[in-house]
């Protein structure tokens, strides 16, 4: 069986849909039933897990030598899927070619698009209403992180429920705890952390990063000692200058009560989850919301929103701010942070919430029900 996979997001900084197609490929890679064509743009990254002989690496280059998503996946692709005899296309991404030549399945990871079109650019809502919706009706296969997503593209897109398949997420396989103090202690010096929060996640105007921000500056009022580490490239439409409101609360503090870093090596991610007091990831609409299960496989609690998907991956073992309102999250600030008998039961049950999500299931369920749909 030849699959063929639309694997741009391996190119450049791992990006979400790049660790998930990397950590279903690390699964895949000793499968002696399937041989997976990898289709890249750019550059073919170095990968550690290349080595099994059942993965060919292929660039597509554009022979009118400019470079094009568009070209790549509507000209390129099509043509490569037919000239390799591909038996199926998986696209780890929305979207799919036009004219696929082959059975096809897509993942849409969330389609917050629909529900929420003013969050989006104008070129954006084009892209991901437009194309996306045709790709979703036009593939043989629909993926999804959650039961609430797969609910969505029901409601949205108007397709049967049995032709989507819902697979979980789960924290990067790379990761590990990170015990040397040491390192610890150098890459938080590197940016001048201590004792802080973490807020990971690229910054969307519904992760009300403004609105924690405010609620972290009062808190600081009677918790000087803690610190709030933001990471994550600011997306926010209409734009919000989320590092205007941090250096005034900075120079309100005379000091470093806030960080903001756009990107993290992932070995410095590892360190901050394993060194960090607790995580804070609120959102009005989620897919999955994997910084969630990340942070519980680090042993730290989690204080995130009481919507969407993120009810169905938090279940009891987090604290769900009521409303993502500064009053509220300064509420379950106090109670996580000053509550250890609270913060240690979070720990606890956050232990046990983890054990659901595998990216071994996640990758043989989906693999599975490609076969079963050549």
């Amino acid at each position: 069986m030849k699959i063929a996979i639309d694997a741009r997001s391996l190119e450049g900084n791992k990006t979400g849909v790049g660790r998930y197609l990397e950590n279903l490929l690390k699964v895949w890679q000793n499968r002696e039933d399937c041989e997976f064509v990898l289709y890249f743009k750019d550059k073919i990254p170095d990968k550690d897990f290349w080595g099994g002989e059942n993965f060919v690496l292929r660039q597509l280059k554009n022979p009118l030598g400019f470079s094009s998503n568009f070209f790549f996946q509507h000209i390129l692709l099509p043509w490569n899927l037919r000239k390799d005899d591909a038996d199926f296309f998986f696209s780890p991404f929305y979207l799919r070619p036009f004219f696929c030549p082959v059975k096809s399945a897509i993942v849409l990871h969330d389609i917050s698009y629909e529900a929420h079109p003013e969050w989006f650019d104008r070129k954006s809502q084009f892209v991901l209403k437009i194309f996306s919706k045709i790709s979703a009706h036009n593939a043989d296969l629909i993926f999804t992180v959650s039961e609430y997503s797969k609910n969505e593209i029901v409601k949205y897109y108007k397709i049967k429920p049995n032709k989507i398949v819902v697979t979980l997420l789960a924290p990067d396989s790379g990761f590990h705890m990170e015990r040397n103090e040491t390192k610890i202690r150098a890459i938080k010096d590197k940016y001048g952390l201590s004792k802080f929060v973490l807020c990971v996640g690229t910054i969307f105007t519904r992760r009300h990063i403004p609105e924690i921000i405010d609620a972290f500056d009062k808190f600081s009022e009677n918790n000087g000692d803690y610190q709030l580490c933001v990471v994550g490239k600011n997306r926010t439409f209409p734009f919000e200058d989320v590092d205007a409101e941090i250096e005034k609360i900075n120079g309100k503090f005379q000091k470093k009560k806030i960080v903001h870093l756009g990107f993290l090596e992932e070995d410095e991610l590892m360190a901050f989850y394993s060194s960090c007091c607790a995580v804070i990831y609120l959102s009005d609409y989620e897919g999955f919301g994997l910084p969630v299960v990340e942070a519980q496989f680090f042993a730290k609690p989690v204080l995130t929103s009481h919507n969407t998907s993120l009810v169905e991956v938090g279940g009891e073992s987090v604290e769900f701010v009521k409303k993502n309102e500064m009053k509220c999250i300064l509420k379950s600030l106090h109670k996580v942070l000053e509550d250890k008998d609270y913060y240690n039961s979070l720990v606890f049950e956050g232990g046990n919430n983890i054990k659901r999500f595998n990216w071994r299931e996640c990758a043989e369920r989906t693999l599975m029900s490609i076969l079963k749909n050549v």
